[in-house]
């Protein structure tokens, strides 16, 4: 078995070293220089969740019923059937939106939670194919809201002219820990920014490690890349915006998007297990950096753990994207240096006060006899 008990797959992405071992004391800081190498063949990402989102108004009906004629073929082609994504370890969620919460649309009508992310395939083709194409009319959509939602799991947005704790459908994506996150979402209209503006949704995409890839029927400039929106949220992410997709092309669309999106990864550390007595941090320390790295490639990076409270922890750090690459660490923190040595010190003063007071006892009771 492989990180968090899931699967390993075959791939001769590495870690160096593979396990690690010390003693530190309280406040003490240990720094381990660690390599990470890219299998050659393949995905730079081989542990990737991949979540279909998709406008249901009623304008999207030919791109979304081509989508669930073709849903096995897309499925099977991303779990390893098209060689860009040989060896992979998928799992697959999807998502719809309608009108904003903004237009009176409660938020689980504004975004639905369909599936959450599972290597289920059956249970990912039912949710595409409960899509519908209906309603609408009244541009714009909530497309940001729809993508702060998959990327936060249902977390409630900054409030944004709505109220001061935000709104948010509590719906779980289920993005699984250490996993390549990539989005493919699909629209033809322009986002409302009441709820979630343009500024706001980026950000919740960017620090949840989510790739855009943006899907718009329309031609540039327009649909979801009104004013930019999908261009920005693309480049911010890291992935990719196809325009002018129409039936014809939208299968290749989306196989050509998920493959750039795992073609390479940024290099990112994290941890699992009991790491409740130390700090744990992480820098790139390569002169090349960590993002963007290909098949084949190799890039430093440390580790810095830092004592807290004595004890014994193990745990173990792994590469996100990376299936089964993993170190196990084991950490022993002890008091500090300095209070070891007080101990010990003040040890060795009561036993000599102690010798002392016996021979002085002793001397004493000669005398009186």
């Amino acid at each position: 078995m492989g990180l968090l008990g899931l699967p390993t797959v075959a791939s001769a992405a590495s870690i160096t070293p593979s396990s690690y071992e010390a003693t530190i004391g309280i406040g003490e800081t240990v720094t381990v220089k660690k390599t990470v190498t890219l299998d050659k063949s393949g995905p730079a990402s081989s542990l990737v969740d991949v979540f279909f989102l998709a406008d249901n108004t009623g304008s999207m009906g030919s791109i979304i019923n081509e989508v669930k004629t073709s849903a096995s073929s897309i499925l099977n082609s991303i779990s390893g059937g098209d060689s860009r994504f040989s060896g992979i370890d998928v799992g697959f969620g999807v998502g719809s939106y309608l009108g904003d919460p903004v237009e009176g649309v409660s938020t689980t009508t504004a975004y639905s939670l369909l599936s959450s992310i599972s290597k289920n395939k059956t249970t990912t083709q039912t949710a595409i194919d409960s899509w519908f194409a209906s309603g609408g009319g009244d541009l714009p959509e909530a497309n940001f809201f729809a993508l702060h939602q998959v990327a936060t799991s249902g977390g409630a947005t900054d409030g944004i002219g709505e109220s001061d704790t935000g709104v948010g459908t509590g719906q779980n994506t289920g993005w699984r820990e250490g996993a390549a996150r990539v989005l493919v979402w699909f629209g033809d209209a322009s986002s409302h920014e009441e709820t979630v503006n343009l500024e706001e949704a980026t950000n919740a995409l960017v620090d949840n490690d989510v790739k855009v890839a943006a899907i718009n029927t329309q031609n540039a400039g327009n649909g979801i890349d009104t004013s930019d929106q999908a261009t920005d949220i693309a480049a911010a992410t890291g992935g990719t915006l196809t325009n002018d997709v129409d039936t014809s092309g939208v299968v290749d669309a989306i196989l050509a998007a998920v493959g750039s999106a795992v073609a390479t990864t940024d290099l990112e550390l994290f941890v699992t297990g009991n790491t409740s007595g130390v700090d744990v941090s992480f820098a790139c320390t390569d002169p090349l950096g960590c993002e963007d790295v290909g098949p084949g490639e190799s890039r430093s990076l440390t580790l810095s753990i830092t004592g807290k409270t004595p004890g014994v922890y193990s745990f173990e750090t792994g590469v996100k994207g990376l299936a089964g690459v993993v170190e196990k660490d084991n950490i022993t923190v002890v008091p500090e240096p300095m209070t070891i040595l007080g101990s010990l010190t003040a040890g060795l003063f009561g036993t000599g006060l102690m010798r002392k007071r016996k021979q002085m006892q002793a001397a004493q009771a000669k005398a009186d006899a």
